[in-house]
């Protein structure tokens, strides 16, 4: 199973086996067409213009999972740069409607 997991994922298995598997089926499950896809048919007042949900959620897996210890660490830490300030991104998670977040 240890090739299907990326290098940092590859580390950490050894280490966290539980929080490494729910997020290898986390991505193998949620692929971020699907989850963009899903967000904007739950969303109510809330739209997408630079900032994708999916990124919002890769960011926040990172965090439940360990592998970085805030949301601004893992916004740094992003192998592509995030198009939007790191601002942009903490006033987007604030702004996820309850309804979104039940989905």
């Amino acid at each position: 199973m240890s090739s299907l997991l990326s290098p940092i994922l590859q580390r950490l298995a050894g280490h966290f086996p539980i929080p490494v598997m729910a997020r290898a089926v986390l991505e193998r499950c949620l692929n971020p067409q699907q989850l963009d896809t899903w967000f904007e048919t739950v969303a109510g007042g809330q739209y997408t213009r630079t900032l994708l949900f999916s990124t919002l959620f890769q960011l926040m897996l990172q965090v439940v999972s360990r592998q970085r210890p805030s949301i601004h660490a893992a916004y740094q830490a992003a192998p592509v740069p995030i198009a939007v300030s790191v601002k942009s991104v903490y006033n987007k998670l604030n702004g996820l409607e309850p309804d979104t977040s039940a989905a």
